[in-house]
């Protein structure tokens, strides 16, 4: 579970921001919407599951998800991926000559296994500068990991860690300048550090609904189907969905990928372990007029919208089933809006969402700024000021009374994070 992230000098990024899902106490509405999940420490607190980013075109919105996207893939990669020398990947903020040459920072807060943990990292292109990893199991800080460069010095300062960690002075010696020391624990098996890898590893979930010419891969929804549960679960929710589909059949077989022309590979190839490559045929089947079965390809039967929902079908049911924390930019890409407010409806209901998944996704819509379906303090912005910096901010911090008419609102710049055109746009 996310229970918050900062972020300092990265892209558009220059100040620190914050996203908290950390539910204000004054709100009251929406129960269904936040997590009573008690952790030693945070007494008192609830959390929410989820969050929507609103702001115009190029204000950093999705920047914001990008940031934890790095770290996470930073932690991922690094201790396998990275050799001496090479970068980071770590982008400043450009438009500042002075940030170009500081460090970017990310600190995230998160629980895992019922344990609350805080993990943040300081780094340039050529090496971490500083990070720290600290556990609150009982509700008092645990210094796993905390090493800072020493420039004087040019080597790594590293504090004496908990006793409940098992330190190992030869994982220190194995960490290089360039990667993180929770990626090289992970690498080596360290028992306690893997734990915390696997939350960035298993939990994070970045879903791209545009990626690719022809948008979101449908593979998970297709493996869903192979389940009697899930693919009763998927033809529900596509039958619900008013498509106008009652059933999927899906077909393979081989491909000679050798002898195909040049263009005429099929999207939904995959290789098996011996070698050979195997055609998916996706079939959405429709009645006619006469009740008889009709079945409509996929591909270039079927619009962008109906492809885009059966292929979130699956990373949206799985979120569900294991509680993962979910990032998806510009959520209703080719989807209809009323669509998308009932996936965010299963996924705020108690019973569908035993687990406490949690989604943060960006948009521009304003029909989701509905106090029936988000709570204010789910509500975010992104605003550029003249530097061309991004800043973060709530709806929480806007004072108002009763229910406010917030999408009318937000379209007349009350709480900012809309395109400046006082004259329109000019030819």
């Amino acid at each position: 579970m996310l229970i918050e992230f900062k972020v300092k000098n990265f892209r558009s990024i220059r100040d620190e921001q914050t996203l908290s899902l950390v539910a204000t106490k004054a709100n009251k509405e929406l129960p269904n919407n936040v997590i009573d999940k008690p952790l030693k420490g945070l007494a008192g607190l609830q959390f929410l599951k989820g969050a929507a980013l609103y702001g115009a075109n190029a204000s950093g919105k999705s920047n914001v998800l990008l940031a934890l996207k790095y770290l996470a893939d930073l932690v991922e990669n690094s201790a396998t991926e990275l050799k001496p020398g090479d970068s980071t990947g770590t982008e400043p903020f450009k438009l500042d000559r002075n940030c170009i040459t500081e460090p970017s920072e990310f600190e995230v807060t998160f629980e895992a296994n019922d344990v609350r943990y805080l993990y943040g990292v300081t780094l340039t292109s050529q090496r971490i500068i500083e990070e720290y990893l600290y556990a609150y199991p009982e509700g008092r800080a645990q210094c796993w990991c905390h090493r800072l460069y020493d420039e004087k010095d040019e080597k790594y300062e590293w504090d004496k860690t908990a006793g409940a960690f098992k330190n190992d002075l030869k994982l220190q010696g194995y960490t290089k300048e360039n990667v993180l020391f929770l990626s090289q624990g992970a690498d080596l098996n360290h028992q306690q550090l893997t734990k915390v890898y696997m939350w960035f590893k298993a939990q994070l979930r970045f879903v791209h609904l545009s990626a690719g010419e022809r948008g979101i891969h449908p593979g998970a929804t297709l493996e869903l189907l192979n389940n009697d549960l899930d693919h009763d679960r998927v033809i529900s929710l596509l039958k619900s969905a008013d498509f106008g589909i009652a059933d999927v059949k899906a077909a393979e077989r081989e491909f000679d990928i050798e002898s195909a022309q040049k263009g005429s590979i099929p999207r939904f190839l995959h290789k098996e372990a011996d070698g050979k490559f195997i055609e998916t045929q996706i079939n959405l089947m429709h009645h006619d007029t006469d009740g008889t079965p009709i079945a409509m390809n996929f591909d270039d039967e079927e619009s962008v919208g109906t492809r885009r929902f059966f292929s979130l079908l699956g990373p949206w049911l799985d979120t569900l089933k294991k509680g993962y924390t979910v990032f998806i930019d510009e959520i209703d890409t080719s989807l209809h809006p009323l669509l998308v407010r009932e996936l965010l409806n299963l996924l705020f209901c108690s019973k569908n969402n035993p687990h406490g998944a949690q989604i943060v996704f960006t948009t521009h819509n304003p029909v989701f700024l509905d106090q029936t379906l988000l709570r204010r303090d789910q509500i975010w912005f992104t605003e550029k000021d003249e530097s061309g910096a991004t800043s973060l901010y709530p709806l929480s911090d806007y004072k108002e009374r009763g229910k406010a008419a917030l999408g009318k609102r937000y379209l007349a710049g009350v709480y900012g994070g809309v395109p400046f055109l006082p004259e329109g746009l000019q030819l």
